[in-house]
């Protein structure tokens, strides 16, 4: 058996799978891809973790295009990350190319380009739906590790929570968290500490900066009404996935807006 045949057989063993798979190209041995040695990836392994690496031109955000478009053929929902904006390519058909047909015709299936259906998501002013959700939903402890707060300024933004659910009022955005941190430091001082313990102003002062640090980044856009329901991602147009693609190409240097999302 030559190497060429070992090759193949190998490779073919490999990866043959049981079930649905997404085919990500063709093994390659000394230039040439031996007839039906494809490398493929069982449908049902793909909600685990995986890591694209490479260097600059190697391809890695055709990768990623390339699952994202076989997933959504397949019936499953895709969302991604765009960072430099060129994701957003697969809601076009394609163009025809000879490197296009080169390779396919190597790998031994036919090229047909075709649209995607896909939603744009925001962050910030970017086109596309917004990404929105209330400070209530964040929760205290999400909240917090956010802001970085320490174990005191923690157990006070739990305590503001806490007060708030007890009576009833909605935590929307940050301008409602400040005017009740605002609040529980002057005219409700007395009510909260005989209900909830004493509070610290020097604290409550420490985490409003840490939000003004945290608004200037631009969270304000992102706490709010209406919030952003993940069922939403859950979408099927046609039989098809729709991919949802979330612009992050303004953000890339608000690392605390985009730890927030």
């Amino acid at each position: 058996m030559s190497d060429q045949q070992a090759f193949r057989t190998a490779m073919v063993d490999g990866y043959t799978v049981k079930g649905d798979s997404i085919v990500l190209g063709g093994a390659l041995l000394n230039g040439e891809v031996p007839e039906g040695a494809l490398v493929r990836v069982p449908l049902r392994t793909m909600n685990r973790h995986g890591l694209i690496a490479g260097a600059t031109g190697t391809g890695k955000t055709k990768t990623l295009q390339v699952i994202a478009e076989q997933l959504s053929q397949k019936g499953v929902p895709v969302l991604l990350m765009d960072i430099k904006g060129d994701l957003s390519g697969i809601a076009a058909p394609g163009s025809d190319h000879p490197k296009i047909q080169e390779r396919h015709a190597k790998l031994g299936f036919p090229y047909e380009p075709q649209a995607l259906p896909v939603e744009l998501l925001t962050l910030s002013d970017e086109p596309g739906a917004r990404l929105r959700a209330t400070v209530s939903e964040f929760g205290p402890v999400l909240l917090g590790r956010i802001l970085e707060l320490n174990d005191t300024q923690q157990s006070i933004l739990a305590l503001v929570f806490k007060y708030c659910d007890d009576h009833g009022w909605p935590l929307l955005d940050l301008k409602d968290l400040r005017r009740v941190l605002q609040w529980i430091t002057n005219e409700g001082k007395d009510e909260v500490q005989g209900t909830y313990g004493q509070v610290s102003s020097a604290s409550v002062n420490t985490i409003l900066r840490k939000m003004i640090e945290l608004e200037q980044q631009g969270a304000e856009r992102f706490f709010g009404e209406r919030s952003f329901d993940v069922n939403d991602l859950l979408e099927l147009r046609d039989g098809k996935g729709v991919v949802h693609i979330v612009r992050l190409t303004d953000i890339q240097d608000k690392p605390r807006l985009f730890s927030t999302f």
